[in-house]
């Protein structure tokens, strides 16, 4: 009743007409942000809630098992891991517990309604599977999730996925990006992806550009273009994307022409271009170097790194055989001053293990982390206690948020700039030069 009562008080409010059925939920309040919290949730087991749909939990704030491992204070962890239990006693996949609940083998097809929290999750699910949730308010999400019904509103509504303006990349990828790709690509004899990947640092391309389409889309559903002349978009790229973007932009969707479901074919793409009307903004070298320029915040004052940080969103399945390679390549191991920890949810730590990537990264070095992620790692002994301490990671939505979470210098860089941080104690990028990557140095004259 209590649930309903909620739903119903928030439909008025957002001016829906009815409610809908949801076939999933995924609930961001599971993160120990005081008592209340924690009193809500198990007030809702008082009450016999239990939810009405697959509902998975996004990371809470420490491992669940190995917390004192961590050297986590054990209060926190307490508290954390009763709000998680309560969750769980809801009905809730105890063995989620991750920030990218689309890596999960329940995740939503195209055009089911969900109610899903954690913003790259949300834009994720919209614009790469095609899914529909809004933005949703923590607390009202397990109140939905129970009841399996939400309001009538927003972007599970057809007509409002509709873009408003558009974001032109073309001329900046077809101008200035392709032709030293295509170079690099005419030379080679092994996988051209894996060169872009390991030698020009180019699945950074993806999370810079996230951040600057966030902050051009002025509030409003874009339409992106120029992605489709790029010799390849994986998953990943789009992961690493949708979370930048959902640090920069309000909307909780973006269309890509010819790479996301909802705008492949050229009849779909005119349709959409006219929604946009006159709106049209075009991305240039100055935005992208000024994007790439404020994630990399930390530089200066040497190029020496303490953390290398990993896993924002969580690691796919994909991403830990990369990383796996990438150690692989030659036989330097881990630097002795530098940490390399990485956040992931329990599936893909359990996939990775029967793949044997798992068991070869710890080999190396690397330190998994289950249940939680990089926004709710706040702290020594897992953020280093020196304040003047370097954090690099190849996450966009880190390198943001990172700096006023952690209180420490923030750098960003590639998948395979950290890796080599690990191996070396720096930040190397190309030739030696720890400003910018390969791929941007293919075309910028800009000066850092």
């Amino acid at each position: 009743e209590m649930a309903m009562r909620t739903v119903l008080r928030i439909a008025s409010i957002s001016g829906a007409t009815e409610l809908i059925p949801i076939t999933s939920a995924h609930i961001d309040a599971v993160t120990y942000i005081g008592p209340g919290g924690l009193k809500f949730a198990r007030r809702l087991v008082e009450l016999g809630g239990k939810v009405k749909v697959k509902t998975t939990l996004n990371s809470q704030s420490c491992d669940r098992r190995r917390w004192k491992e961590l050297g986590v204070d054990p209060s926190l962890a307490s508290n954390a891991n009763s709000v998680g239990d309560a969750y769980v006693q809801l009905g809730c996949d105890e063995m989620s517990f991750t920030c990218a609940p689309y890596l999960l083998p329940s995740r939503p097809r195209m055009g089911e309604n969900i109610i899903w929290g954690e913003s790259n999750a949300v834009v994720y699910s919209n614009s790469v599977l095609g899914a529909r949730t809004e933005k949703y308010a923590d607390y009202f999400d397990i109140c939905a999730a129970i009841v399996g019904l939400v309001p009538n509103v927003g972007v599970h509504v057809t007509e409002n996925r509709a873009p408003s303006i558009v974001i032109d990349a073309t001329k900046l990828i077809r101008d200035h990006l392709l032709p030293g790709m295509n170079k690099d690509i005419a030379t080679l004899s092994g996988n051209s992806e894996d060169f872009l990947y390991e030698h020009r640092g180019f699945d950074s391309f993806f999370p810079a550009m996230g951040w600057t389409c966030g902050n051009l889309s002025d509030g409003g559903v874009p339409l992106i273009l120029g992605f489709d002349s790029l010799p390849a978009v994986s998953g990943d790229n789009l992961k690493a994307f949708c979370a930048a973007f959902g640090t920069t932009g309000s909307a909780p969707l973006f269309h890509m022409a010819n790479i996301t479901p909802e705008a492949i074919g050229d009849d779909t793409i005119q349709r959409l271009l006219q929604s946009c009307g006159e709106r049209r903004v075009e991305v240039t070298k100055a935005d992208l170097c000024k994007s790439y320029e404020t994630l990399d915040s930390g530089k200066g004052d040497g190029d020496d790194v303490s953390l290398v940080a990993l896993g924002n969103p969580h690691l796919s399945l994909e991403e830990l055989g990369r990383l796996s390679k990438m150690i692989d390549n030659d036989n330097r191991g881990k630097h002795e001053s530098v940490r390399v920890i990485a956040t992931l949810g329990r599936h893909v730590h359990s996939n990775g293990t029967e793949l044997g990537f798992t068991q070869n990264l710890e080999s190396f070095g690397v330190q998994f982390i289950n249940d939680t992620c990089w926004c709710m790692l706040l702290d020594p002994p897992i953020i280093p206690p020196n304040r003047n301490a370097k954090i690099l990671t190849n996450s966009g939505k880190y390198a943001h948020y990172g700096p006023g979470l952690t209180n420490r210098r923030i750098r960003f860089g590639s998948m395979h700039d950290c890796m080599e941080a690990a191996k070396t104690g720096n930040v190397r990028r190309g030739n030696g030069n720890g400003s910018f990557p390969g791929w941007l140095r293919l075309f910028s004259t800009h000066q850092f």
